[in-house]
């Protein structure tokens, strides 16, 4: 009879679990499409995260249009480029209406980073180094919650806009038809409920 019990608890649990996760999972998906970008882009500096397809092309149109409208300089991290990403290599991806001004002026390239978290902590630096208060902060619009987690974790007092970027090859809105889809939000909703523990648990 004990036996049973506990199996029939463990069931429950289980299924309870499962439920959590799941509407939780669905409220994600919600929040991806809700993300707004930010109308605050005057002397705001920008951080563009590496990782999704299209951020570095998409970041770039962004910084562009934001010099075009302010008509001001401003510094720019794209964080996350891995080794062997220069500046060179950087102007083979620039339409030709980009100001190469910003090229050497302003951006710079951190190749440390691995992950969302290392991502957080070279940018700390670089708001350190460069006495920066404030940032813009680009990255897929999938990624953009566990970013923004991650940021404000590692840079509480820092100011902290959001600029989501919509991935071309996924369509978040109609997820549930697409495998690939559904397994990128299923995986990026878990590795934001681990971050979420890991702050609260070990704190760091």
């Amino acid at each position: 009879m004990v036996k049973f019990i506990n199996k029939s608890s463990f069931f429950i649990i289980l299924i309870l679990f499962i439920s959590y996760f799941f509407v939780g999972l669905f409220n994600f998906q919600e929040k991806i499409l809700s993300l707004e970008k930010s109308r605050n882009i005057v002397n705001s500096n920008i951080v563009i995260l590496t990782g999704g397809s299209n951020r570095i092309k998409e970041g770039l149109k962004i910084v562009n249009n934001i010099n075009k409208l302010t008509k001001t300089d401003f510094k720019i991290l794209i964080s996350g480029t891995g080794k062997g990403f220069t500046k060179a290599t950087l102007k083979k991806r620039l339409t030709s209406d980009f100001n190469l001004k910003l090229v050497e002026c302003c951006i710079e390239l951190e190749s440390i980073s691995k992950d969302t978290y290392s991502n957080a902590s070279e940018t700390y630096k670089w708001t350190k180094k460069n006495d920066i208060d404030n940032i813009i902060l680009i990255t897929s619009n999938y990624h953009m919650p566990r970013a923004i987690l991650e940021f404000k974790n590692r840079m509480p007092n820092q100011k902290i806009f959001t600029y989501p970027i919509t991935p071309k090859n996924h369509d978040i809105k109609n997820w549930l038809y697409s495998s690939d889809t559904f397994s990128l939000i299923f995986f990026e909703y878990s590795k934001l409920l681990i971050a979420s523990l890991r702050i609260k648990v070990m704190n760091i």
